[in-house]
Protein backbone atom coordinates (compact mmCIF):
# COMPACT_ATOMS: atom_id res chain seq x y z
CA UNK A 1 0.00 0.00 0.00
CA UNK A 2 2.99 2.38 0.96
CA UNK A 3 4.58 1.46 -2.48
CA UNK A 4 1.30 2.53 -4.59
CA UNK A 5 1.22 5.66 -2.57
CA UNK A 6 4.99 6.46 -2.95
CA UNK A 7 4.39 5.61 -7.08
CA UNK A 8 1.60 7.90 -7.70
CA UNK A 9 3.22 10.69 -5.62
CA UNK A 10 5.86 10.53 -8.12
CA UNK A 11 3.95 10.18 -11.03
CA UNK A 12 2.37 13.29 -9.63
CA UNK A 13 5.38 15.09 -9.38
CA UNK A 14 6.37 14.27 -12.61
CA UNK A 15 3.36 15.53 -14.13
CA UNK A 16 3.84 18.95 -12.55
CA UNK A 17 7.29 19.44 -13.10
CA UNK A 18 6.63 18.56 -17.04
CA UNK A 19 3.92 20.92 -16.82
CA UNK A 20 6.33 23.35 -15.61
CA UNK A 21 8.96 22.86 -18.33
CA UNK A 22 6.18 22.70 -21.12
CA UNK A 23 4.81 26.58 -19.90
CA UNK A 24 8.66 27.84 -19.04
CA UNK A 25 9.25 27.33 -22.81
CA UNK A 26 5.97 28.94 -24.24
CA UNK A 27 5.75 32.67 -24.96
CA UNK A 28 2.35 33.78 -23.69
CA UNK A 29 3.26 37.04 -23.58
CA UNK A 30 0.15 39.70 -25.06
CA UNK A 31 1.09 41.63 -28.20
CA UNK A 32 2.53 44.77 -27.79
CA UNK A 33 0.66 48.16 -28.03
CA UNK A 34 1.36 50.93 -31.28
CA UNK A 35 4.43 52.57 -30.23
CA UNK A 36 3.90 55.98 -27.78
CA UNK A 37 3.98 58.40 -30.91
CA UNK A 38 2.11 61.32 -29.60
CA UNK A 39 2.51 63.54 -26.76
CA UNK A 40 0.68 65.92 -24.76
CA UNK A 41 1.50 69.47 -25.87
CA UNK A 42 -0.80 71.51 -25.21
CA UNK A 43 -4.85 71.91 -22.98
CA UNK A 44 -6.75 75.26 -24.38
CA UNK A 45 -10.07 76.30 -22.70
CA UNK A 46 -12.89 76.87 -25.07
CA UNK A 47 -16.67 76.84 -24.31
CA UNK A 48 -18.80 75.11 -22.40
CA UNK A 49 -19.46 71.67 -23.70
CA UNK A 50 -17.80 71.46 -26.87
CA UNK A 51 -19.15 68.23 -28.94
CA UNK A 52 -17.51 68.75 -32.80
CA UNK A 53 -14.19 70.08 -34.14
CA UNK A 54 -13.02 71.57 -37.19
CA UNK A 55 -9.54 72.56 -38.49
CA UNK A 56 -8.56 74.88 -41.61
CA UNK A 57 -6.32 77.67 -42.30
CA UNK A 58 -9.29 80.40 -41.22
CA UNK A 59 -6.94 83.45 -41.89
CA UNK A 60 -4.79 81.92 -44.55
CA UNK A 61 -1.48 82.75 -42.62
CA UNK A 62 -0.48 79.02 -43.71
CA UNK A 63 -1.44 77.64 -40.04
CA UNK A 64 -3.91 74.91 -39.04
CA UNK A 65 -6.82 76.60 -36.69
CA UNK A 66 -9.69 74.95 -35.12
CA UNK A 67 -13.23 75.86 -34.28
CA UNK A 68 -15.06 73.88 -31.48
CA UNK A 69 -18.99 74.03 -31.64
CA UNK A 70 -19.93 74.73 -27.85
CA UNK A 71 -23.48 73.23 -27.29
CA UNK A 72 -23.92 74.37 -23.73
CA UNK A 73 -23.09 77.79 -23.96
CA UNK A 74 -24.68 78.47 -27.74
CA UNK A 75 -21.13 79.55 -29.40
CA UNK A 76 -18.11 78.85 -31.25
CA UNK A 77 -14.56 79.41 -29.79
CA UNK A 78 -11.99 79.81 -32.66
CA UNK A 79 -7.89 79.39 -31.93
CA UNK A 80 -5.95 80.60 -34.19
CA UNK A 81 -3.10 78.25 -34.46
CA UNK A 82 0.92 80.24 -34.44
CA UNK A 83 2.11 76.81 -36.56
CA UNK A 84 4.08 75.34 -33.47
CA UNK A 85 0.87 73.78 -31.77
CA UNK A 86 -0.01 76.79 -29.70
CA UNK A 87 -2.81 79.32 -30.40
CA UNK A 88 -3.85 82.73 -29.88
CA UNK A 89 -6.16 83.86 -27.35
CA UNK A 90 -9.61 82.22 -27.68
CA UNK A 91 -12.43 84.26 -29.65
CA UNK A 92 -15.68 82.95 -28.79
CA UNK A 93 -18.71 83.80 -30.84
CA UNK A 94 -21.97 83.58 -29.27
CA UNK A 95 -24.97 81.54 -32.02
CA UNK A 96 -28.13 80.81 -32.42
CA UNK A 97 -29.32 77.85 -30.41
CA UNK A 98 -27.51 74.46 -29.77
CA UNK A 99 -24.53 74.36 -32.44
CA UNK A 100 -23.42 70.89 -33.05
CA UNK A 101 -21.84 70.23 -36.57
CA UNK A 102 -19.14 72.57 -38.58
CA UNK A 103 -18.19 72.36 -42.11
CA UNK A 104 -15.46 74.75 -43.28
CA UNK A 105 -15.25 75.56 -46.93
CA UNK A 106 -15.20 77.96 -49.83
CA UNK A 107 -18.81 78.93 -50.46
CA UNK A 108 -18.89 81.86 -52.67
CA UNK A 109 -15.99 81.23 -55.13
CA UNK A 110 -13.25 83.95 -53.60
CA UNK A 111 -10.79 81.38 -52.20
CA UNK A 112 -11.50 82.37 -48.40
CA UNK A 113 -12.59 79.79 -45.86
CA UNK A 114 -16.08 79.98 -45.37
CA UNK A 115 -18.08 78.33 -42.33
CA UNK A 116 -21.38 76.67 -42.02
CA UNK A 117 -22.56 75.24 -38.47
CA UNK A 118 -26.28 74.20 -37.37
CA UNK A 119 -28.36 75.03 -34.77
CA UNK A 120 -30.31 72.53 -33.88
CA UNK A 121 -32.69 74.46 -31.16
CA UNK A 122 -33.07 77.36 -34.02
CA UNK A 123 -34.18 74.92 -36.76
CA UNK A 124 -31.62 76.54 -39.43
CA UNK A 125 -27.85 76.35 -40.73
CA UNK A 126 -26.12 79.49 -40.19
CA UNK A 127 -23.51 80.54 -42.66
CA UNK A 128 -20.74 82.73 -41.95
CA UNK A 129 -18.73 84.45 -45.22
CA UNK A 130 -14.64 84.61 -44.40
CA UNK A 131 -13.37 88.11 -45.12
CA UNK A 132 -9.40 86.52 -45.04
CA UNK A 133 -8.04 87.13 -42.51
CA UNK A 134 -9.93 85.38 -39.06
CA UNK A 135 -13.05 87.42 -39.83
CA UNK A 136 -16.23 87.06 -40.96
CA UNK A 137 -19.23 88.81 -42.83
CA UNK A 138 -22.52 88.73 -41.04
CA UNK A 139 -24.41 85.60 -40.04
CA UNK A 140 -26.69 84.42 -42.76
CA UNK A 141 -29.56 82.17 -41.56
CA UNK A 142 -31.10 79.39 -43.52
CA UNK A 143 -34.25 78.09 -42.76
CA UNK A 144 -34.43 74.17 -42.13
CA UNK A 145 -36.95 71.34 -40.71
CA UNK A 146 -37.04 71.06 -36.79
CA UNK A 147 -33.13 70.33 -35.49
CA UNK A 148 -31.19 70.35 -37.99
CA UNK A 149 -27.89 67.79 -37.51
CA UNK A 150 -25.19 66.86 -39.41
CA UNK A 151 -23.95 69.58 -42.83
CA UNK A 152 -23.04 67.15 -46.10
CA UNK A 153 -21.17 69.55 -48.24
CA UNK A 154 -21.23 68.45 -52.33
CA UNK A 155 -22.22 70.04 -55.66
CA UNK A 156 -24.96 67.68 -55.77
CA UNK A 157 -26.91 69.16 -59.33
CA UNK A 158 -23.15 69.81 -61.16
CA UNK A 159 -24.15 73.35 -61.44
CA UNK A 160 -20.39 74.08 -59.84
CA UNK A 161 -21.57 75.36 -56.81
CA UNK A 162 -21.43 74.14 -53.46
CA UNK A 163 -24.99 72.02 -51.88
CA UNK A 164 -25.59 71.21 -48.36
CA UNK A 165 -27.36 67.64 -47.22
CA UNK A 166 -29.38 68.84 -44.39
CA UNK A 167 -30.34 65.69 -41.76
CA UNK A 168 -32.91 65.92 -39.16
CA UNK A 169 -33.65 64.54 -36.41
CA UNK A 170 -37.20 63.17 -37.35
CA UNK A 171 -36.02 61.25 -39.74
CA UNK A 172 -35.33 63.07 -42.69
CA UNK A 173 -32.43 64.58 -45.25
CA UNK A 174 -33.16 67.81 -46.85
CA UNK A 175 -31.29 69.27 -49.55
CA UNK A 176 -30.23 73.33 -49.61
CA UNK A 177 -28.59 74.27 -53.26
CA UNK A 178 -26.04 76.71 -53.58
CA UNK A 179 -26.73 79.96 -55.71
CA UNK A 180 -22.61 80.77 -55.34
CA UNK A 181 -22.74 83.83 -53.45
CA UNK A 182 -23.56 82.26 -50.22
CA UNK A 183 -27.21 81.83 -50.67
CA UNK A 184 -29.58 78.84 -50.80
CA UNK A 185 -32.71 77.68 -52.16
CA UNK A 186 -34.53 74.51 -50.37
CA UNK A 187 -34.71 71.10 -52.80
CA UNK A 188 -36.46 68.01 -52.10
CA UNK A 189 -36.49 65.92 -48.40
CA UNK A 190 -35.76 62.59 -48.00
CA UNK A 191 -37.03 59.95 -45.28
CA UNK A 192 -34.12 58.23 -43.73
CA UNK A 193 -35.62 56.13 -41.57
CA UNK A 194 -34.04 56.95 -38.54
CA UNK A 195 -31.67 59.69 -37.21
CA UNK A 196 -28.44 60.18 -38.36
CA UNK A 197 -25.56 62.49 -36.50
CA UNK A 198 -23.12 61.88 -39.61
CA UNK A 199 -22.42 61.26 -43.38
CA UNK A 200 -20.39 61.37 -46.36
CA UNK A 201 -20.54 62.59 -49.96
CA UNK A 202 -18.72 62.01 -52.63
CA UNK A 203 -19.35 59.87 -56.79
CA UNK A 204 -18.95 56.08 -55.25
CA UNK A 205 -20.69 54.56 -58.02
CA UNK A 206 -18.71 56.53 -61.01
CA UNK A 207 -21.78 57.63 -62.58
CA UNK A 208 -20.71 61.35 -62.36
CA UNK A 209 -23.01 62.35 -59.52
CA UNK A 210 -22.27 62.66 -56.29
CA UNK A 211 -24.14 60.04 -53.81
CA UNK A 212 -24.80 60.72 -50.13
CA UNK A 213 -24.06 58.25 -47.51
CA UNK A 214 -25.76 58.20 -43.94
CA UNK A 215 -25.03 56.93 -40.56
CA UNK A 216 -28.65 55.81 -39.71
CA UNK A 217 -28.39 54.86 -36.01
CA UNK A 218 -31.49 53.52 -33.94
CA UNK A 219 -31.56 50.67 -31.45
CA UNK A 220 -34.22 48.34 -33.74
CA UNK A 221 -32.98 49.76 -37.20
CA UNK A 222 -29.84 50.92 -38.18
CA UNK A 223 -27.58 50.64 -41.33
CA UNK A 224 -25.46 52.83 -43.50
CA UNK A 225 -28.20 53.98 -46.41
CA UNK A 226 -26.83 55.03 -49.58
CA UNK A 227 -28.70 57.92 -51.40
CA UNK A 228 -27.44 57.41 -55.22
CA UNK A 229 -27.39 60.71 -56.93
CA UNK A 230 -29.22 61.38 -60.14
CA UNK A 231 -29.29 64.42 -62.59
CA UNK A 232 -30.56 67.71 -61.37
CA UNK A 233 -29.34 66.38 -57.42
CA UNK A 234 -31.97 64.56 -56.96
CA UNK A 235 -31.36 61.35 -55.45
CA UNK A 236 -32.70 57.70 -54.69
CA UNK A 237 -32.45 54.93 -51.82
CA UNK A 238 -30.53 52.38 -53.51
CA UNK A 239 -29.03 50.35 -51.10
CA UNK A 240 -28.44 49.59 -47.43
CA UNK A 241 -25.17 48.29 -45.98
CA UNK A 242 -23.82 47.68 -42.60
CA UNK A 243 -27.08 46.90 -41.03
CA UNK A 244 -27.91 46.28 -37.12
CA UNK A 245 -24.34 47.32 -36.86
CA UNK A 246 -25.72 50.73 -35.27
CA UNK A 247 -22.80 53.23 -36.74
CA UNK A 248 -22.60 56.64 -35.35
CA UNK A 249 -19.47 59.21 -37.16
CA UNK A 250 -18.75 58.01 -40.63
CA UNK A 251 -15.48 58.98 -42.34
CA UNK A 252 -14.65 58.35 -46.00
CA UNK A 253 -10.95 57.32 -46.64
CA UNK A 254 -8.78 55.33 -49.06
CA UNK A 255 -7.40 53.29 -46.71
CA UNK A 256 -5.79 50.24 -48.82
CA UNK A 257 -4.24 52.35 -51.67
CA UNK A 258 -6.41 51.06 -54.30
CA UNK A 259 -7.46 54.57 -55.11
CA UNK A 260 -11.46 54.05 -53.92
CA UNK A 261 -13.10 55.55 -51.01
CA UNK A 262 -13.33 53.12 -48.03
CA UNK A 263 -15.35 53.65 -45.00
CA UNK A 264 -14.52 53.82 -41.07
CA UNK A 265 -17.20 54.54 -38.82
CA UNK A 266 -17.62 54.03 -35.01
CA UNK A 267 -20.42 52.12 -33.61
CA UNK A 268 -22.73 52.18 -30.55
CA UNK A 269 -22.92 48.68 -30.34
CA UNK A 270 -20.01 47.19 -28.55
CA UNK A 271 -17.67 49.84 -28.62
CA UNK A 272 -16.72 48.43 -32.19
CA UNK A 273 -15.72 50.49 -35.02
CA UNK A 274 -16.09 48.95 -38.23
CA UNK A 275 -14.19 48.86 -41.93
CA UNK A 276 -15.95 48.99 -44.96
CA UNK A 277 -13.75 48.23 -48.40
CA UNK A 278 -14.89 49.68 -51.61
CA UNK A 279 -14.63 46.87 -54.26
CA UNK A 280 -13.75 47.50 -57.78
CA UNK A 281 -17.44 46.41 -59.04
CA UNK A 282 -18.80 49.98 -57.13
CA UNK A 283 -19.89 47.57 -54.28
CA UNK A 284 -18.74 47.78 -50.85
CA UNK A 285 -17.40 44.95 -49.10
CA UNK A 286 -18.28 43.31 -46.00
CA UNK A 287 -17.50 45.37 -42.80
CA UNK A 288 -14.55 44.09 -41.09
CA UNK A 289 -14.98 45.18 -37.05
CA UNK A 290 -12.06 46.37 -34.63
CA UNK A 291 -11.54 47.58 -31.49
CA UNK A 292 -10.95 51.17 -29.81
CA UNK A 293 -11.83 52.07 -26.36
CA UNK A 294 -15.14 52.57 -24.44
CA UNK A 295 -17.37 54.52 -26.17
CA UNK A 296 -16.01 55.60 -29.43
CA UNK A 297 -17.86 58.35 -30.85
CA UNK A 298 -15.78 60.26 -32.66
CA UNK A 299 -12.65 59.04 -35.43
CA UNK A 300 -10.03 61.03 -37.52
CA UNK A 301 -7.57 59.04 -39.95
CA UNK A 302 -3.56 59.79 -40.42
CA UNK A 303 -0.29 57.67 -40.61
CA UNK A 304 0.81 57.93 -37.05
CA UNK A 305 3.71 55.95 -37.18
CA UNK A 306 4.60 56.41 -40.53
CA UNK A 307 4.70 52.81 -42.10
CA UNK A 308 2.30 54.62 -45.03
CA UNK A 309 -0.68 52.92 -44.23
CA UNK A 310 -3.55 55.12 -42.38
CA UNK A 311 -4.30 54.49 -38.64
CA UNK A 312 -7.35 55.44 -37.17
CA UNK A 313 -7.51 58.34 -33.42
CA UNK A 314 -11.04 57.76 -31.99
CA UNK A 315 -12.45 59.44 -29.15
CA UNK A 316 -13.59 57.35 -26.32
CA UNK A 317 -16.63 58.95 -24.40
CA UNK A 318 -16.68 56.62 -21.67
CA UNK A 319 -13.04 56.56 -20.72
CA UNK A 320 -11.67 59.94 -20.83
CA UNK A 321 -9.16 59.13 -23.56
CA UNK A 322 -8.63 58.76 -27.24
CA UNK A 323 -7.34 55.29 -28.70
CA UNK A 324 -4.18 54.86 -31.39
CA UNK A 325 -5.08 51.85 -33.71
CA UNK A 326 -2.33 51.10 -35.72
CA UNK A 327 -2.04 48.37 -38.83
CA UNK A 328 -0.35 44.98 -39.08
CA UNK A 329 1.90 45.68 -42.60
CA UNK A 330 -0.87 43.16 -44.40
CA UNK A 331 -3.76 45.72 -43.42
CA UNK A 332 -5.65 44.69 -40.43
CA UNK A 333 -6.10 46.98 -37.62
CA UNK A 334 -3.76 45.78 -35.05
CA UNK A 335 -4.69 44.62 -30.71
CA UNK A 336 -4.24 46.33 -28.56
CA UNK A 337 -4.41 49.70 -28.92
CA UNK A 338 -2.55 52.78 -27.63
CA UNK A 339 -4.75 55.25 -25.22
CA UNK A 340 -4.19 58.88 -24.21
CA UNK A 341 -5.71 60.45 -21.22
CA UNK A 342 -7.66 63.53 -22.60
CA UNK A 343 -10.22 65.50 -20.38
CA UNK A 344 -13.50 64.21 -19.35
CA UNK A 345 -16.00 63.26 -21.75
CA UNK A 346 -14.08 64.15 -25.44
CA UNK A 347 -16.71 63.93 -28.28
CA UNK A 348 -15.00 65.57 -30.63
CA UNK A 349 -11.12 64.47 -32.34
CA UNK A 350 -8.98 65.98 -35.08
CA UNK A 351 -6.02 65.41 -36.81
CA UNK A 352 -3.82 67.56 -38.76
CA UNK A 353 -0.08 69.32 -38.58
CA UNK A 354 -0.20 71.96 -35.65
CA UNK A 355 3.42 73.00 -35.77
CA UNK A 356 4.50 72.39 -39.87
CA UNK A 357 6.83 69.51 -39.14
CA UNK A 358 5.15 67.05 -41.64
CA UNK A 359 4.11 64.84 -38.73
CA UNK A 360 0.53 64.49 -37.78
CA UNK A 361 -0.77 65.65 -34.27
CA UNK A 362 -4.20 65.46 -32.55
CA UNK A 363 -6.64 68.19 -31.37
CA UNK A 364 -9.30 66.52 -28.84
CA UNK A 365 -12.43 67.89 -27.22
CA UNK A 366 -13.20 67.89 -23.23
CA UNK A 367 -17.25 68.43 -23.60
CA UNK A 368 -17.08 67.94 -19.83
CA UNK A 369 -13.87 70.58 -18.86
CA UNK A 370 -14.52 72.77 -21.64
CA UNK A 371 -11.09 72.13 -22.85
CA UNK A 372 -8.95 70.78 -26.01
CA UNK A 373 -6.02 69.37 -25.84
CA UNK A 374 -3.28 69.11 -28.15
CA UNK A 375 -1.36 66.01 -28.39
CA UNK A 376 1.96 66.72 -31.09
CA UNK A 377 3.21 63.56 -33.52
CA UNK A 378 6.78 62.78 -32.44
CA UNK A 379 7.69 60.04 -35.12
CA UNK A 380 8.09 56.30 -34.14
CA UNK A 381 10.54 56.18 -31.57
CA UNK A 382 13.02 53.48 -31.88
Amino acid sequence: MKWTVFRIATLWLGLIFGLVGFWSGCDFSLPEPPPDVLSQYNTVKVGWGPVFLAHGDLNRDGNEDLVTANSKDHSLTFLFGRGDGTFEPAQTLPVPVEPSFIVITDINHDNTPDLLFNSEGGEAFQVLLGKGAGTFHSMQSVPTGPVPLALIVGDYNGDGHKDVAVTLTFSKLELHFGTGDGHFKRGETYETGSRSISGVSGDFNDDGHEDILLAVQSSNASSIRIFTGSPGGTFRQAERIAQGLRCLTLVKEDMNGDGLYDLVATSAKGDNLYYIPMGTNGKFGRPVSFSGGGGPVSLAIGDFDGDLQKDVVVANSRSSSFSLITRYPNGPFRFPVRDYVTGGTPLAIVSTDFNNDGLPDVAVASNTEGTVDIFMGRGVMR
